[in-house]
């Protein structure tokens, strides 16, 4: 049973996280949910780490910018990241982004 409250979709979006320091590891978005995502990357990134993440969108030209977020967990490759603070301009790209996933999943 899935008890998680916002749908979550698959995606393959390259993405940035962003720590204290300026220190930036590079990942890939694998899904996506409008309260956080789960990442893959090869980087040294840690439960409880805030970083602030860039989700390149396909077909646009600036990435979706997530101003704080946080580390909740960490299996190998893979982080799953809350999200935090979203400056409106950016969280309304994100809902359009998750309304045009839905819509493509329901075909």
């Amino acid at each position: 049973m899935d008890l998680r409250r916002q749908q979550r979709f698959t995606v393959h979006s390259h993405s940035v996280l962003s720590g204290q320091n300026r220190v930036e590891w590079v990942g890939t978005i694998v899904n996506l949910s409008k309260g956080g995502c789960r990442v893959e990357t090869d980087s040294q990134v840690y439960s409880g780490m805030h970083v602030s993440l860039r989700l390149d969108v396909p077909n646009e030209v600036s990435p979706i910018l997530i101003e704080r977020a946080a580390v909740r967990w960490n299996r190998g490759r893979e982080v799953g990241v809350g999200f935090i603070t979203v400056a409106p301009p950016h969280q309304e790209r994100l809902d359009q982004l998750l309304n045009r996933l839905k819509q493509d999943l329901q075909g």
